[in-house]
């Protein structure tokens, strides 16, 4: 049967005029990007919005409460479909905003100039082999360091532009979780929260933060769907808050909280950038030079400290 019940989305609106079942048939536009409720009093469909400005108002009255209930069931699935596109708009924003902020700028930078370099690459180590992902091709603008017969990790770029990198990440406040803020110097550390050794390394950055900056890249390239939503919700949180969010994730204790966009964005953008610059795993340690911490040295406050000491000496 024929009808003329329209129930239509128009932008942030929703244009709603019950011309068959309706007993006024008036036209009402409701905003929803206002957030409203609609609510059944008897045969009655009434509105009310979220912001309390105004008291509810009725949408239509009906001749049933089968006619009403069908209206109200209609009306509540129009703006469950309108809150569902809104969130996927706000995800994919989120998702594209990180590829033109400085971070991100690094990640595009190195993907444009793939063709150029494929036989610079061709026998560097991929950690697709590993389970972490394909690999973006190396830029032909970078400084490439060029193996030796047993290299400790492949560097992809150099580390001034290394450093330039992390420097931007952590000044964005988009991608990290800062630890601390010491005197002696700053560390980079890309951490998966359900990667063991980055569990057995924690307790070993606690004791670094207390002499050195520490910055967290939280990555979700060990733990997948688990880690980036932990990792999400860590970076969806206000910088303030980020700190003891990190912990209890690593704890194994998932953080409280909805996953936003620009959180989720945030993780893709680290994962991103570790698989580009082919890092060896998790945890992966960068001094403010732009030097990775050698496999060599032990994960240990200790050890970190005197690579810390060594490479300030290396550099005067």
């Amino acid at each position: 049967m024929k009808t003329n019940d329209i129930i239509r989305p128009f932008e942030t609106s929703l244009f709603v005029q019950f011309g068959s079942t309706g007993e006024s048939r008036n036209v009402n536009t409701v905003r929803l990007d206002q957030g409203v409720t609609f609510s059944r009093d008897g045969n009655a469909i009434e509105a009310r919005y979220h912001d309390g400005a105004g008291a509810a108002f009725v949408v239509e009255r009906f001749s049933s409460d089968t006619l009403a209930d069908n209206a109200f069931q209609q009306l509540q699935a129009a703006v469950t479909r309108y809150a569902g596109r809104r969130r996927a708009t706000s995800f994919l924003k989120g998702v594209v905003k990180w590829v033109v902020a400085p971070f991100g700028f690094v990640v595009l930078a190195l993907a444009v100039n793939m063709a150029a370099t494929r036989g610079v690459v061709g026998d560097a180590p991929s950690l697709a082999a590993s389970g972490a992902g394909a690999m973006v091709p190396l830029p032909a603008n970078l400084a490439v360091q060029q193996p030796s017969a047993a290299p400790a990790r492949p560097m992809v770029a150099s580390p001034a532009e290394l450093a330039k990198a992390m420097a931007d990440g952590a000044k964005s406040g988009k991608y990290t979780v800062q630890l601390s803020k010491g005197s002696k110097g700053t560390l980079y550390v890309f951490s998966d929260p359900l990667c063991s050794h980055c569990q057995e390394f924690e307790p070993e950055i606690e004791k670094l933060a207390k002499d050195y900056t520490v910055y967290v890249f939280p990555v979700s390239v060990i733990g997948a769907e688990a880690s980036q939503r932990r990792t999400a919700r860590v970076l969806c949180a206000k910088a303030d808050a980020r700190t003891a969010l990190w912990k209890k994730s690593v704890d194994v204790d998932e953080p409280k909280g909805d996953l936003c966009a620009d959180g989720a964005a945030s993780v893709a953008a680290n994962d991103q950038f570790f698989r580009v610059m082919r890092f060896a795993g998790t945890p992966t340690v960068i001094n403010a030079a732009g030097e990775q911490l050698p496999d060599s040295v032990p994960l240990s406050a200790q050890a970190v400290h005197q690579w810390m000491a060594n490479a300030v000496v290396a550099q005067k």
